[in-house]
């Protein structure tokens, strides 16, 4: 994919992730966007700024260097476009031994340096109050990308004092398999045709989403279910795999050749279900179709189903779904008063 640039006349071809791309973002000018089938066509003003667009992480824990090192794994962005706040001069250090110059232990000193940015809020929610007092009152940001569980658009709106109605503001949640590409991501935003070129905004978040992983775009009303799913399911499918070891380790197979079993094939389950090629159609087509397949009437799967039906497995999966959304639920009425 390409993306063409106009500068008063001159026609420039160039590639997403060019520092010309980036340093148009910055400048926060653009005047048309159209989609094509083989390329993005965009008409920009890019003005008088030159450099790159500055990706600035307020929070510098596990999921923002998940979100950084894919970033630069696909050269979305480079090291010295990003900018990273921690809580101590340890993390600075192990983030500056990784080659990062731009690390703050000071959120506010950090935002004064970068007036005009991308902001990413990767911090937990019970500091986002925080976040709100370290933030440069007279700043006045176009986009904001923030990576908290229960802080719905609304409250990020309210609370934040320097939004404007000219501001962009996207939720994202990322999961752990962040840090190997494989996250399942849920985003979402509020639309509003009067904000200058929203859909360029999230379309880079999209992107940005996309350097560690998928991503779905929903709307907000769903999003906590959709984390629950996305973002809070690996910590039940760890509990899953291990609990297939067990079984087999309880039966007498060796520890590490059941964790390698029970991982791959939970991989493989996935997978059947993700591609094509296994004659799955995965939005049309029922799950139970590819259970059936592998259960042989009076075989030894079937006597496991039945087990798991008898043990609540669906209704105990099925909960926590629900328990894990409304807890995020009850995070974000805590967070608005």
């Amino acid at each position: 994919m390409t993306r063409r640039y106009w500068e008063t006349q001159t026609n420039i071809v160039v590639p997403w992730h060019s520092p010309l791309f980036s340093s148009s973002i910055s400048s926060l000018s653009f005047l048309l966007f159209h989609r094509y089938s083989s390329e993005i066509i965009m008409t920009v003003n890019i003005g008088s700024e030159s450099g790159s667009t500055n990706w600035v992480f307020i929070g510098g824990g596990n999921m923002a260097a998940a979100l950084i090192k894919g970033c630069e794994k696909k050269n979305f962005v480079e090291k010295h476009n990003i900018a990273v706040s921690v809580q101590t001069g340890k993390s600075a250090e192990k983030w500056r031994k990784q080659g990062y110059d731009n690390v703050f232990t000071n959120t506010l000193e950090m935002l004064e340096t970068y007036p005009t940015a991308i902001y990413i809020i990767c911090v937990k929610p019970q500091v986002f109050d925080e976040v709100v007092s370290s933030w440069p009152v007279n700043s006045r940001p176009k986009f904001i990308i923030s990576v908290m569980a229960g802080v719905p658009l609304k409250t990020l709106s309210e609370k934040l004092p320097f939004v404007s109605g000219n501001t962009t503001i996207v939720r994202l949640m990322p999961n752990v398999a962040s840090s190997i590409g494989f996250s399942a991501s849920t985003m979402c935003y509020e639309k509003n045709d009067k904000i200058e070129n929203q859909e360029v905004f999230v379309e880079c978040a999209r992107k940005f989403a996309e350097c560690v992983g998928t991503v779905e775009l929903i709307p907000e009303r769903c999003f906590n279910p959709a984390m629950a799913i996305g973002g809070s399911s690996p910590a039940w499918t760890f509990m899953y795999i291990e609990s297939l070891a067990d079984g087999a380790v309880a039966q007498g197979l060796g520890r590490a050749e059941a964790k390698r079993l029970a991982a791959q094939a939970v991989v493989g389950a996935a997978q059947m279900l993700l591609d094509s090629e296994s004659g799955f159609n995965i939005e049309s087509q029922h799950f139970g179709l590819l259970k059936d397949k592998v259960c042989s009437p009076g075989g030894t799967t079937i006597e496991g189903v039945r087990t798991l039906e008898k043990n609540g497995f669906r209704s105990a999966v099925l909960e926590a779904v629900v328990a894990t959304s409304k807890k995020a639920d009850d995070m974000a009425k805590s967070l608005s008063k």
